[in-house]
């Protein structure tokens, strides 16, 4: 969709945005009393907040024709002159490193929400368990 246009020109302003949303949003989330409530809605956030960076890059994607259907030449007759040729190899090279660089920025972001996902439960967990196990210890046994 955007197969021209500089990766950073988007990611950029989009990033910032999203920075600057889930910002103002954690602040409400920490007034909440409840550890496990603050928890869930910021796990809730980071998901949503994740989900529409990587929709983002699922449009940066070039166009899947890019790669299959403008040709792949069988003979040399197929290629009349250098510039075909090298036209036909630009376009294919431009097509590749946009993957590739879209690929790059998906396996970043998801990393950062798969780690600050699994930092959120078990900080929840662990309060759960050391509130199980400081009751275990200050219950009197019958």
């Amino acid at each position: 969709m955007f197969d021209n246009i500089m990766l950073s020109a988007i990611l950029g302003p989009a990033l910032i945005v999203i920075v600057v949303t889930v910002l103002i949003l954690r602040a409400r989330i920490s007034r909440q009393s409840d550890e496990a409530q603050k928890a869930i809605a910021t796990f809730k956030l980071m998901t949503v907040a994740t989900g529409a960076f990587l929709v983002l890059l699922w449009f940066l994607l070039p166009a899947t024709p890019v790669l299959s259907t403008f040709g792949f030449p069988k003979t040399v007759e197929d290629i009349h002159s250098a510039e075909r040729l090298l036209d036909y190899l630009q376009r294919y090279n431009r097509a590749l490193v946009r993957t590739t660089e879209v690929l790059h920025w998906f396996i970043f972001v998801f990393v950062w929400w798969f780690l600050a996902a699994l930092y959120s439960l078990t900080k929840v967990f662990g309060g759960v368990t050391n509130v199980r196990s400081h009751q275990s210890i200050t219950k009197p046994e019958a």
